[in-house]
């Protein structure tokens, strides 16, 4: 045998070796994903046995490549048969694009999106100072009407732009009073509790001759309270700063502040709260075009990258086929788009800390633990607990004192009215430990790191 041909056979046997190697550590992989990856879905999901079953497939195709007969027989079918194979391909594609139509599989991307249907609202801004209502708009609106969901705690805006019933000012004596600035988002804003039933109504009518400033603000995270925090501390000067900490400010605290923009629908004339940026599977920050960032959200989809991924995701096969590339995608980055979700939450979370030791105020962190802690508790909320006790953030953890019956089931998932009193009582009570002790230790549910 030449060696010319010797030495091509030989990097044949390589690569086939070599991908052999693969498929068995696509295999090996593929089944011990749950052990791998700490925030995988336990069970052996659909991506999973693609998984497995593209490895074998990819080892079982190398092997039969090692021997020289098989490979000449393959490249001579195909060479014969190339045409065949083509019209074949094409062939079956069609007939599983009809196949996917029968069984109601959607597209991957809309086919049409309205060139204009949206506008963005008069009463909501988004500046260096965070998200927040803008007063005079709201009040039109009300009188206008056009809120349905929490319409009445939506018009409970002071001139801040807050929902809090007393506007933000430093009274007559206010070095003499007890002042208190509460950090947050719609657990803390009061979504779902009566006016005047909120964890942080509670604690105002408890400290009647105190300051209480809410600036709890939905759908915000860590980096919304850092902002507000920046903005009126210096004027209100709080003795006492509380972070309501929900988890999935973790997601919040990924994008930018203005993440959440409240638009206009223009053909059915109803507001709707959505997001500006999409984070995909890779942890890439993408700004979309509020025109359409409806119609691939309501696909659950991250939109195209280009023209040639639009067009494959305008048929059913490419919409299998990315869904398919989506969850194999996020499986894999899970833990590292987790770890760096934790690594921006933990500088907003120091910086809140050191500047509102600056400023003389004490941190303390309500952890918010969602309906879904209440039956496991979750990974998201034991990291919370352990990045407290790393930056030394003195924290309420109440898990052990709600039940299920404190939350609004299903879609609102926000405490009801005995929800947020509990808690209102609970840190009350804390409050009133620390003005007689100067510190959170003896708050019954805290640590103090």
């Amino acid at each position: 045998m030449p060696a010319k041909s010797s030495r091509s056979t030989a990097l044949i046997k390589a690569a086939c070796a070599l991908f052999a190697g693969l498929g068995l550590a696509i295999v090996v992989f593929g089944i011990a994903l749950d052990f791998l990856l700490p925030y995988a879905e336990p069970g052996f999901s659909l991506s999973q046995l693609m998984l497995v079953l593209a490895g074998l497939a990819l080892s079982l195709f190398s092997l039969a490549m090692f021997r020289a007969n098989v490979r000449r027989r393959l490249f001579h079918v195909i060479k014969q048969n190339l045409l065949k194979v083509f019209l074949i391909t094409l062939f079956t594609l069609v007939v599983l694009e009809f196949v996917l139509v029968a069984l109601g599989i959607g597209t991957y991307y809309p086919a049409e999106i309205p060139k204009k249907w949206i506008e963005p609202v008069p009463w909501w801004r988004c500046d260096e100072d965070g998200c927040r209502f803008v007063h005079d708009e709201v009040v039109k609106a009300c009188d206008r009407r056009e809120f349905s969901e929490f319409a009445g705690r939506r018009c409970l805006v002071n001139r801040q732009g807050y929902q809090d019933s007393g506007d933000f000012v430093v009274l007559e004596g206010s070095d003499e009073r007890k002042r208190i600035l509460i950090l947050g988002d719609s657990f803390t804003a009061g979504y779902s509790a009566d006016i005047g039933k909120s964890y942080v109504e509670t604690i105002e009518a408890s400290y009647s001759d105190s300051d209480v400033w809410n600036t709890g603000m939905g759908g915000t995270g860590t980096n919304q309270a850092l902002a507000s925090f920046r903005a009126h501390a210096p004027s209100l000067r709080p003795q006492i700063t509380v972070l309501g900490f929900v988890m999935n400010d973790y997601d919040d605290n990924l994008t930018p502040i203005d993440n959440y923009v409240v638009i206009r629908n223009l053909e059915t004339n109803a507001h709707i709260m959505i997001r500006q940026y999409w984070v995909d599977v890779w942890g890439n920050v993408i700004k979309l075009d509020l025109q359409s960032v409806l119609y691939y959200r309501g696909l659950d989809v991250d939109p195209p990258a280009n023209e040639i991924k639009r067009l494959f995701g305008l048929t059913r096969f490419g919409g299998l086929v990315l869904r398919f590339g989506d969850a194999l995608g996020a499986i894999i980055t899970e833990d590292a788009r987790f770890n760096r979700k934790v690594s921006i939450t933990r500088d907003f979370l120091s910086k809140l800390r050191d500047e509102s030791a600056e400023f003389g105020s004490e941190l303390l962190v309500l952890l918010i633990p969602s309906m879904e802690d209440m039956e496991t508790v979750s990974a998201r909320y034991l990291t919370a607990v352990e990045l407290m006790r790393e930056l030394k953030i003195p924290y309420i953890n109440p898990i052990g004192e709600l039940v299920l019956d404190d939350y609004v089931p299903e879609f609102d998932a926000h405490w009801n009215n005995a929800g947020h009193q509990k808690i209102g009582a609970l840190l009350s009570a804390c409050l009133d430990s620390f003005f007689a002790s100067g510190n959170f230790a003896e708050c019954e549910y805290s640590e103090t790191p």
